[in-house]
């Protein structure tokens, strides 16, 4: 199938001007923290998330954006005050890249709030907080995925999430297969190109969908199980 050129909005060489990094996918490594934030009722009512990008990634934004010109790694407030909200322009309807599946049922994310940003050990990070549209009973057993499916982004769940506002929730980091999602990703292009009707048609030009093939995910029970 054959689509328009990448617009993801993780595409940050095209959002900063920046020069793509390779021509295959992922462009960009991502390590994504998570914390559960439940409320008074014990209800699962927001995800927060930091992303933590590639430290390759991480100096093209830097240096973009001009920041950490004595190479210390450190940036001072009018710097880190520079660096907020270089990737918070998000096209309507994006899904973050993260998924919350009840009984393999996504639900309802509402758009993201509180946007922050940093600048340490060479990485930079960005964080904030997924409200859920409707808040969820606290002891439904949930599943959360981090994934880019075009494979532009390449995804790690690190450590198990924080939990904020319960003491009684279990929670289960399963690593998925890293080889996984490259070969998905490799099959699902030459299947497009094959298709493709255009000879000029290349691997950038396509978008592909893989899901969360070989991605992580937590498995959260909080509670007693029904």
């Amino acid at each position: 199938m054959l689509t328009q050129p990448i617009r993801s909005l993780l595409s940050l060489p095209l959002l900063l001007g920046l020069p793509l990094m390779a021509t295959a996918h992922p462009h960009v490594y991502i390590d994504a923290g998570l914390g559960l934030v439940y409320d008074g009722q014990g209800r699962l009512t927001g995800v927060e998330v930091e992303w933590a990008y590639d430290e390759l990634y991480s100096l093209l934004i830097v240096e973009d954006l001009g920041l950490d010109q004595d190479g210390d790694g450190v940036l001072p407030e009018d710097e880190r005050a520079a660096l907020q909200g270089f990737d918070t322009d998000w096209e309507p309807g994006f899904d973050g890249r993260l998924y919350l599946l009840v009984n393999g049922q996504r639900q309802e994310l509402l758009p993201p709030e509180n946007f922050d940003a940093d600048y340490r050990d060479g990485r930079v990070l960005s964080r904030h907080l997924r409200p859920l549209a409707q808040p969820l009973a606290g002891d439904a057993a949930l599943t959360v995925q981090v994934h880019d499916p075009e494979f532009y982004v390449d995804f790690t769940i690190p450590k198990e999430p924080g939990i904020s506002g319960r003491d009684d929730c279990d929670t289960v980091l399963v690593h998925g297969d890293p080889a996984a999602a490259p070969a998905a990703y490799r099959d699902a292009v030459n299947a497009a190109l094959a298709e493709a009707d255009d000879p000029m048609v290349n691997e950038e030009v396509l978008i592909v969908d893989i899901g969360g093939v070989g991605g992580d995910e937590v498995q959260v029970q909080c509670g007693a199980a029904e």
